[in-house]
């Protein structure tokens, strides 16, 4: 709010008016729709061309990923064999497993991008910013620290995409040559996954709305049991999601209500993904812990 001075005929007394709104963070307006699927498809580019780049860093990619398990053997966060042994042994869950990871990523995000962007217009500039605020800074992380993924940096994990050729995973041409093999982390899925969830509960009404986190909590079970991620690249992508949020977003705004009283939840929902993914490690750890005490991944499968 401003004050001003106004003139009457009792005399010259002050009153106030509303500041003028400012752009929250880095969002930009909503575009045409042609200019967003331009948008989409110049960030899918430079997605690709990253992927082009960095094939040739294949020792550095590997340097990390091992760094990446050193650092979760010391945290005694190493849940991901048992799980993805548990989904190899079993051909519903390595099917289904499969198919999420191989097309979930690609058909919830552009649905909910689109829903908000119909439906919730006044709501999509800033969630359209976070998306590819959080998919650019991604690429920035796989460009100067490439990753290799559990299934070919720890011995003993099974690529379960392969394994059962899902989607062509097991030919030259197939699934795999279209991604980035080196793309480990932050996890794109589990960040593309919590933003879904931010994007749902920010634009809808009502208790139901926070059942969108089973999503993200979901799809980071599918990346560690399919052996495409380690535990901590899920957490890099519940990090990536919540700074993108931030960074459309001013803190200022975030805790102020709307017209019918609902909070933003730009920074709560980075609290919410906090928790989850706390809660999602604490869960992993005691199946560790409860695996060793039995002996043998076999044992905690049966």
């Amino acid at each position: 709010m401003a004050a001003r001075l106004k003139a009457s005929p009792a005399g010259v007394r002050a009153v106030t008016a509303p500041a003028p709104a400012r752009r929250a963070g880095l969002a930009w307006p909503r575009l045409p729709a042609a200019a967003e699927l331009a948008t989409i498809g110049a960030g899918y580019a430079a997605y690709s061309l990253v992927r082009l780049a960095i094939r040739a860093s294949r020792q550095a990619a590997f340097a990390h990923a091992a760094q990446l398990w050193q650092a979760e053997r010391r945290l005694h966060l190493t849940g991901e064999p048992y799980l993805n042994h548990l989904a190899t042994i079993h051909s519903v869950l390595a099917e289904a497993a499969g198919y999420y990871y191989g097309l979930a990523h690609f058909l919830v995000t552009p649905l909910v991008l689109a829903w908000v962007y119909l439906r919730r217009s006044t709501e999509f500039p800033r969630l359209r910013s976070a998306l590819v605020l959080a998919t650019a800074a991604a690429n920035v992380v796989f460009w100067v620290w490439p990753a290799a993924p559990p299934r070919f940096s720890v011995p003993g994990m099974t690529d379960i995409l392969v394994t059962r050729d899902i989607l062509g995973a097991a030919h030259p041409h197939g699934a795999t040559s279209l991604v980035n093999l080196y793309a480990a982390m932050p996890s794109l899925h589990v960040a593309w996954a919590a933003w879904c969830a931010l994007a749902v509960i920010t634009a809808s009404r009502g208790w139901w709305r926070h059942l969108a986190w089973f999503y993200p909590a979901a799809t980071t079970l599918v990346v560690l049991a399919s052996a495409n991620h380690f535990l901590l690249d899920a957490a890099g992508g519940l990090v990536l999601a919540g700074l993108g949020m931030l960074a459309a977003g001013r803190p200022a705004v975030t805790f102020s209500r709307r017209r019918l009283g609902m909070v933003q939840p730009t920074m709560a929902g980075g609290l919410w993904m906090a928790v989850d993914g706390l809660s999602g490690a604490a869960t992993i750890w005691l199946y560790t812990t409860a695996c060793r005490q039995l002996g043998s991944p076999a044992r905690c499968a049966a």
